[in-house]
C-alpha cells in the first residue's frame, strides 16, 4: 500500500505542536506551509455507466478526491493551532483538458504548462481550505 491509504499529505504528527519544538529549540519557529494539490477541489460531474465496476470506479474517485480536500481541512487546522502562515493551491478551475488515460501525456504536458505559467505570473495562494467561510 501506498501513504495515500491513510493521509494523501502530512506536516507533522498529530500530536506534536510547533510549541513543543519552540521550547524544545529555545526559539520561536516562524512557519509557513505551502501545499501544491495536484488535483481539482471543485466538484467535477461526470456520466457514470450503471454498472458495478463503473459506479465502484467514481466512487473511489471520489473517496480519494475528499480525502485530499480533508486533509487540506486539516493542515490548516493544525496551521491555526500552530499559528503556522497557510497557503495552498489546486489545479484551476479553467484548466479544461481531460485525461484520457492515467498518464496521458498531453494532458500532463498541458498541467505542467498550466503550472509552469502560473509560477511565472505569481501563484494566487489561497488562504483557507475550500469552501472554508471565516
Amino acid at each position: 500500500m501506498d501513504g495515500g491509504t491513510a493521509n494523501q499529505v502530512f506536516l507533522m504528527p498529530a500530536g506534536l505542536t510547533l510549541g513543543e519544538l519552540d521550547k524544545t529549540f529555545h526559539t520561536r519557529v516562524k512557519a509557513r506551509l505551502y501545499v501544491i494539490r495536484n488535483g481539482r477541489t471543485t466538484p467535477e460531474y461526470r456520466s457514470v455507466k450503471t454498472s458495478l465496476p463503473d459506479i465502484a470506479e467514481k466512487a473511489v474517485s471520489s473517496l480519494i478526491k475528499t480525502q485530499g480536500i480533508g486533509d487540506l481541512y486539516r493542515l490548516y487546522a493544525i496551521a491555526e493551532r500552530d499559528r503556522i502562515h497557510y497557503n495552498y493551491i489546486d489545479i484551476p478551475t479553467n484548466f479544461a483538458v481531460e485525461a484520457k488515460s492515467p498518464f496521458d501525456n498531453k494532458f500532463m504536458r498541458a498541467l505542467y504548462a498550466t503550472g509552469y505559467g502560473m509560477g511565472r505570473n505569481g501563484i494566487p495562494w489561497k488562504k483557507a481550505p475550500p469552501g472554508f467561510l471565516r
